[in-house]
């Protein structure tokens, strides 16, 4: 967790010293002048530390701050500073949510003893805090996961387990940026569950492209005298055709990543590649090797 302090005092000097003071012990800082501005800052960031003055301005809007730290930011703890304490004042504060008292003026060692003290223990109760949330969310959506991946996309057990796994991982480094979790995974997880969908696919295309090529070139080891490799016949392809060939039955992309490398309409990937594929069937039926050597780089021993 990041060491984060604020300190609310509408006594500038005072918030440039213990600025200057937390940043000598390497703890970041920032500072408001006012009620209404510490109370916005309070509502868009964590502080784990507080450091308020009781009197901003008037008393009453010193305790009224406490109040919106306890509304905003409960797990914030808050050192009231003050001039001036009574026991009844420093039990009012601590009515309204203040965890101690400083008072003006205190040494530069006991103010940061109070700080790091309470900056520890803020943030073992987050740690706690956030396995504890952790925990209570994989108990809660879970079941949900592993239904998207069994049964609306029907992975395997392993590969179900992969992405899941994946997703959470992927969750624990956004967390802090991801708004709905539920929802998050659940989208993650889909799209995990379709790219994994999409490699098996790229997978047994590629297969079935380089054996359907590869038995082509194989009539070098059957009829010498008729056989064409595969060198030879992706030459006899226009360039576009070739890159096609290239792309989806060698480096097994698929259709829409060939488009996008190729820069060719999606729709015409696949005709292209089904006519190159006869075209180049057409060649090894119609013209001689000139060589029986083999250049292509599908191999099979004759």
């Amino acid at each position: 967790m990041k060491s984060r302090v604020l300190i609310v005092d509408d006594d500038e000097a005072v918030v440039d010293g213990l600025t200057v003071l937390l940043q000598l012990e390497d703890i970041e800082s920032a500072g408001a002048f006012d009620r209404l501005s510490a109370q916005a800052m309070i509502a868009g960031t964590f502080y784990p530390v507080i450091i308020a003055d009781v009197r901003l301005q008037t008393e009453e809007q010193g305790l009224e701050l406490l109040d919106d730290i306890r509304r905003l930011s409960p797990r914030s703890r808050v050192i009231s500073i003050t001039g001036f304490s009574t026991p009844e004042l420093e039990r009012e504060l601590r009515l309204r949510g203040s965890t101690g008292m400083i008072p003006k003026p205190s040494s530069a060692a006991e103010i940061i003893e109070a700080i790091t003290s309470l900056l520890a223990e803020v943030e073992r109760l987050v740690n706690a805090g956030d396995v504890a949330d952790l925990n209570q969310l994989h108990r809660d959506v879970r079941k949900v996961l592993y239904a998207i991946a069994l049964r609306k996309y029907r992975l395997g057990a392993e590969e179900a387990e992969d992405v899941v796994q994946q997703a959470w991982l992927l969750y624990l480094e956004k967390r802090a940026l991801v708004e709905s979790p539920p929802a998050w995974l659940a989208g993650t997880v889909t799209n995990l569950c379709r790219k994994q969908i999409d490699r098996s696919r790229r997978s047994r295309e590629r297969f079935i492209n380089v054996d359907a090529i590869d038995d082509m070139a194989d009539s070098s080891c059957r009829a010498p005298d008729r056989a064409l490799t595969l060198d030879q016949a992706l030459a006899g392809l226009d360039e576009a055709s070739r890159n096609v060939c290239r792309l989806i039955a060698v480096e097994g992309h698929a259709y829409a990543e060939v488009s996008l490398l190729t820069g060719l309409p999606l729709g015409s990937i696949g005709p292209m590649y089904i006519r190159a594929k006869k075209k180049m069937s057409a060649i090894a039926a119609s013209r001689p090797v000139s060589s029986p050597a083999r250049t292509s780089p599908v191999r099979r021993n004759c």
